[in-house]
């Protein structure tokens, strides 16, 4: 679990700087979206 959250969180610092979304970005959303929820959702927002 601990591995899935430093995980998200590389992923969200990092896609700021990123110029084009993968592809496998928006499912990678998806299932974080369903692992943590709000959390999650409201990082999106920010």
């Amino acid at each position: 679990e601990a591995a899935l959250k430093l995980l998200y969180l590389v992923l969200n610092r990092s896609e700021k700087a990123w110029k084009m979304s993968p592809r496998e970005w928006v499912m990678a959303k998806a299932q974080f979206a369903v692992i943590f929820g709000e959390r999650f959702t409201r990082a999106m927002a920010a």
